[in-house]
């Protein structure tokens, strides 16, 4: 069995501990599905800076909470804590893993207080100390090198490289290459060039976080830098507070409950903000505005992951928007679907949607207008952030029949 204290670091930097997650040996029987439970310490329900760690599926209540989830044995919300593909692949090498033990609650207990968000994770009553830290942006350089060698092959990575790595890199989600560091006192998620990228998506990326933010969406303060013969994306973390502090962040894949990414449309994901933030009136208008520049930018990695909520001191708050970019992929379909046309949206489809998120309809043409003036200008913003001509070619004629509706 393995048995985790989970930490709570409160906005002022406090460690409060929350709860204890049990989760019993693999059952070997049914395919080493794993059965596990969480239970909120009783000092921490009364405490004043407490609150659920899972506003749907963890009610701040006394009780065992059962996790029905038997191919992780934990809540989701704890799983929100590791690292999608590339750092998890990263964690699983740096402590050489058997396939047996690469089980979310064995990593999490590898992670410790080193995940991005709120939560840390011990195995035993002592506070939690981070292991990582992230890196000043001068060694930056030397760990995208890392990176890059690790990305194309692992077993080209030693072991001193490896450790360095590990310390700026096992945290980030996503499947493409990512570095924790500081700059001016503020830390970021380096975002970096993928082996297999087929465009520049760096300065893809870029170039439409700032198209979305010309189509009025609130995105973290980002920008490429340049690193040697290398450069970066670098967005603000969202997570961190004042003061040594974190917000606690759900992935609206946790609060819907739904395991792949492919069973909800964008009238859940309303439903869902609309039980949980504390500001309907402001998150439902936001998210509508998101998804028509999802749908017109021909965002198709739109899935569940790349959503979220935040605890703030007023209660949870939709994030900032994260991870846009065109379809680079060409896969024609959207993760999310948008209703009765399903996974390829209409500009019919997205008024459509509007009473799902409490629009007028002429609210909603506003900002269809908005969002589709914005994403028209695509080629300027490209051309200012050095996106090459060959990847505009490629990306430009899709964007031009999403633009014209």
């Amino acid at each position: 069995m393995i048995a985790l204290q989970v930490w709570l670091r409160t906005l002022a930097g406090a460690l409060l501990p929350a709860g204890e997650v049990r989760v019993a040996d693999p059952d070997q029987r049914r395919g080493g599905l794993l059965r596990g439970e969480f239970r909120y310490h009783a000092p921490f329900l009364d405490h004043p800076d407490a609150f659920a760690l899972d506003p749907l599926h963890l009610p701040l209540n006394p009780g065992v909470f059962a996790a029905e989830r038997p191919h992780s044995g934990i809540h989701a919300c704890f799983e929100d804590s590791l690292p999608d593909a590339w750092g998890r692949g990263l964690l699983i090498r740096r402590h050489a893993l058997p396939r047996h033990r690469q089980t979310p609650p064995e990593l999490l207990a590898l992670l410790g207080a080193d995940a991005l968000g709120a939560l840390a994770y011990t195995t035993d009553s002592d506070a939690p100390t981070p292991s990582a830290a992230a890196a000043p942006a001068p060694a930056l350089e030397s760990l995208i090198k890392a990176a890059e060698r690790y990305d194309r092959d692992p077993g080209a990575v030693d072991d001193q490289a490896l450790a360095l790595l590990f310390q700026a890199a096992s945290s980030p989600g996503g499947a493409r290459p990512k570095l924790l560091i500081e700059q001016a006192g503020k830390g970021y998620i380096a975002k970096l060039a993928a082996a297999r990228d087929e465009v520049d998506m760096v300065r893809v990326e870029a170039a439409c976080l700032a198209l979305a933010r010309d189509a009025g969406l609130p995105v973290p303060a980002f920008q490429v830098a340049s690193f040697g013969r290398r450069s970066a994306l670098l967005v603000e973390r969202f997570d961190q507070a004042p003061a040594a502090g974190r917000y606690h962040v759900l992935s609206l894949q946790t609060l819907t409950g739904a395991e792949g990414y492919y069973q909800l449309g964008y009238s859940d994901l309303a439903d869902c903000v609309r039980r949980v933030s504390a500001r309907p009136e402001t998150d439902l208008p936001a998210l509508y505005r998101q998804m028509a520049f999802n749908a017109v930018l021909g965002n198709t990695d739109d899935h569940l992951k790349n959503f979220a909520l935040r605890r703030e001191p007023a209660g949870w708050r939709l994030t900032p928007a994260f991870d846009l970019l065109p379809d680079v992929a060409q896969r024609g379909e959207h993760c999310l679907h948008f209703g009765p046309v399903g996974h390829r949206p209409s500009l019919a489809a997205l008024r459509t949607l509007a009473g799902a998120f409490g629009l007028s309809g002429q609210r909603a043409g506003r900002t269809l207008a908005e969002v589709g003036a914005a994403v028209a200008g695509w080629r300027g913003r490209f051309d200012e952030y050095g996106v090459p001509a060959a990847d505009c070619a490629r990306l430009g004629r899709d964007l031009e029949r999403r633009v014209a509706g």
